[in-house]
């Protein structure tokens, strides 16, 4: 903490440079910049973030995690295949144009076509048409029941004229709070639609090293930071006056991801072992302050689709014994094996891989920690190329998460089942949770869902992040979401102190 302090106190020191006078534009400090703005290719955490600001779907969720409109005013289900949407009048894009049913449907129409080559495209699988009624009206037909439609109509929506295009990463139009102004290597400004608002633009810059991003915030170059911040700088952050913390509980679910079909880590031995040999409580408390609450599965204890598992405990005995058993005994200076471990240059998440590795040493399993630049990072990871890594998912609300992340149809690049795992009873399951007729049916299924995925460990659950936000003293109001989402600056009051 000394150590944290001095080297802050020195940069203060040695920086010259007052705070930039911005008057309306709210300064936010990302680990990590946004990929794209497109929302038919947005996958990771920071360019959903963001574009929230900038779309608008069909439908969101509340904090509840239940169907609330948002550019449908109400909706119908008539027949069990036929979905119809009545649009609210007056929704503008922020060039001006008036939004139609032909917009949503060229955009979710798009999402679906095999050329775009959408990430989202297997989300989608169960639509077979979308069409317009008029300009009000959106008719959505289905082959099959899709239990998790409606959730995923959150989708942000884009003029027809630019839906038919490819991908588009930083050009965009759509009908949020706030347009597109500019984007740069190191900052994106979004200007508001509506100049009345307190905030009339925001500026998202990316600054890795979170030392610096607080450096930043206690400078008055940044008004706010969330997450991404070792918890050690916390008390350095409560002494600085102007700075105001709010920590609470979050629904992103940190994991180890394995590749099932990597000859060594296909043995479930391999992966038990590993899993026993990781004191998660020891390393939640030694790197994050003892914040996180330990996962067992994907959704947290609070949503009606998760079920009570049995705790995932420590026990380095075991571990060596299932590593025996599987014909990998001790070696030459006590090795058994050597894996690679992929993951960020972000330092927390290195941290996180180097305490990993330092535990999995300890059974005589040698690790070699393969940090790379986040983009490249996240390629190589989404195409399922590795052995070992760390991520989260962020802001999951949605239990078909688990046919995302687990259906053997979900391999890339059509989904998310990035270990390539495969179970015949498991896709069955998924299969008929995704048609499920109620809420109770899917609730049973969901429950052997979650118990078979951590009897096969197809990941190895850490725990639930928790949702840090810094503010400096020019907003005021904002409120932590559980899923960590920054919706709340939209509303935040913004002060001329600093300006």
């Amino acid at each position: 903490m000394r150590l944290i302090t001095l080297t802050l106190t020195c940069l203060l020191l040695l920086s010259c440079q007052s705070a930039e006078s911005d008057r309306g534009v709210l300064r936010v400090g990302l680990a990590q910049m946004p990929i794209t703005m497109d929302p038919r290719f947005a996958t990771d955490a920071a360019s959903v973030r963001v574009q929230d600001f900038i779309h608008r779907g069909l439908l969101q969720l509340d904090e509840q995690f239940q169907v609330q409109g948002d550019l449908a005013e109400r909706w119908e289900n008539p027949a069990p295949l036929l979905w119809r949407f009545y649009l609210k009048p007056g929704v503008k894009f922020s060039d001006g144009s008036m939004l139609k049913a032909a917009d949503v449907a060229a955009t979710l129409n798009a999402v679906m076509d095999a050329k775009l080559t959408s990430p989202l495209k297997a989300s989608f699988a169960a639509i077979d048409t979308v069409t317009a009624e008029g300009d009000s009206v959106v008719v959505i037909r289905l082959k099959k029941p899709d239990a998790s439609l409606l959730t995923r109509l959150n989708l942000g929506i884009l003029p027809a004229s630019m839906a038919h295009k490819p991908h588009q990463a930083r050009k965009t139009v759509g009908c949020g709070a706030y347009k597109l102004r500019s984007w740069t290597e190191s900052s994106i400004v979004l200007q508001r639609v509506d100049t009345q608002a307190s905030v009339a633009a925001i500026r998202f810059s990316g600054v890795k090293d979170p030392v610096t991003r607080i450096l930043k915030l206690t400078r008055g170059e940044l008004d706010f930071v969330q997450n991404d911040l070792p918890p050690h700088l916390l008390p350095y952050i409560k002494q600085q006056q102007g700075l105001h913390i709010q920590t609470s509980p979050s629904t992103t679910f940190s994991y180890i991801g394995l590749n099932m079909q990597d000859e060594m880590l296909g043995d479930i031995r391999i992966r038990r072992a590993l899993m026993l040999a990781l004191d998660r409580r020891k390393l939640k408390q030694a790197l994050f302050a003892d914040l996180p609450v330990l996962a067992e599965t994907v959704l947290t204890f609070s949503h009606w689709a998760s079920t009570p598992l049995s705790e995932l405990k420590f026990d380095r005995d075991k571990a060596e014994s299932l590593l025996d058993e599987a014909g990998f005994k001790r070696g030459e200076g006590g090795l058994r094996f050597t894996i690679n471990y992929r993951t960020s240059t972000d330092p927390t998440r290195l941290r996180l891989a180097t305490a990993i590795a330092a535990m999995w040493q300890e059974i005589g399993v040698e690790v070699s920690i393969e940090s790379l630049e986040w983009g490249g990072f996240y390629a190589r990871i989404k195409r399922g190329d590795f052995q070992v890594f760390s991520l989260a998912w962020v802001g999951i609300t949605d239990p078909d998460i688990y046919r995302w992340i687990l259906h053997s149809d979900m391999w890339p690049p059509k989904g998310a089942n990035r270990g390539r795992y495969a179970n015949d009873q498991m896709d069955a399951w998924l299969d008929s949770a995704a048609e499920a007729g109620t809420q109770a049916e899917r609730k049973a299924i969901y429950a052997k869902v979650q118990q078979q995925m951590q009897h096969d460990l197809v990941y190895i659950p850490l725990w639930y992040d928790p949702v840090i936000a810094v503010s400096g003293p020019r907003i005021s109001g904002f409120k932590p979401s559980p899923d960590g989402n920054l919706k709340g600056l939209m509303s935040v009051k913004l002060s001329g102190q600093g300006d």
